[in-house]
């Protein structure tokens, strides 16, 4: 995506956009809640003092990734991004049907489903949607967020447990959130040889 989009979606200038490229490029890990807007004004940008998450990528996740690639299974074609209220430690033995957290719902933002997953081309062993269109929610009420998920091949309403649970990321610091504030969900992906 181009600055001047960029600039448009986020209400950014110039320089922050090119300082935002900057902290993504090259990191691994995930950044993800990254902007909360009030009224339509950036009031926050998690930057310093938010650290680089671990994301958990799931056993779930990781056989579907097996399947598919090396056993030429059936690929997901649509994942969504959402979030859960619940100050927790995700755990490899988390799947779509027991996600060990609570999901944000219809009670907690605006949209009426899940977000999908925009999901970049995958370059430099990393896939990402830091180019846009990002996952953005909207409170509807007062409340944090503590964790992301990634989840795909069930169906977007909040609270679906088909499907395949891919990651799970605990936030550091987490997301106090207060109705019509929007939060801007940004993901990363790495993948090492090691």
């Amino acid at each position: 995506m181009r600055t001047v989009e960029l600039q448009e979606r986020f209400d950014m200038t110039a320089l922050e956009i090119e300082a935002a490229r900057e902290r993504f490029s090259g990191k691994f890990g995930s950044q993800p809640g990254r902007w909360i807007r009030r009224n339509g004004i950036l009031v926050h940008e998690y930057t310093g003092e938010m650290t680089w998450q671990h994301n958990l990528v799931v056993n779930e996740g990781l056989n579907h990734a097996l399947e598919t690639v090396i056993n030429a299974g059936t690929p997901i074609t649509v994942w969504f991004h959402t979030g859960f209220v619940d100050n927790i430690t995700p755990l490899a033995t988390h799947t779509a049907a027991v996600p060990g957290i609570t999901e944000i719902d219809v009670a907690d933002v605006a949209e009426a489903v899940r977000e999908t997953f925009n999901a970049n081309t995958a370059a430099g062993q990393s896939i990402d949607n830091v180019a846009g269109p990002v996952s953005q929610y909207t409170a509807d009420q007062t409340f944090t967020m503590f964790g992301m998920m990634l989840i795909g091949g069930g169906t977007s309403a909040f609270g679906n447990l088909a499907g395949t649970l891919w990651a799970q990321n605990l936030l550091s610091p987490s997301r106090p959130l207060v109705a019509l504030d929007t939060l801007d969900m940004v993901y990363t992906f790495p993948a090492t040889a090691t």
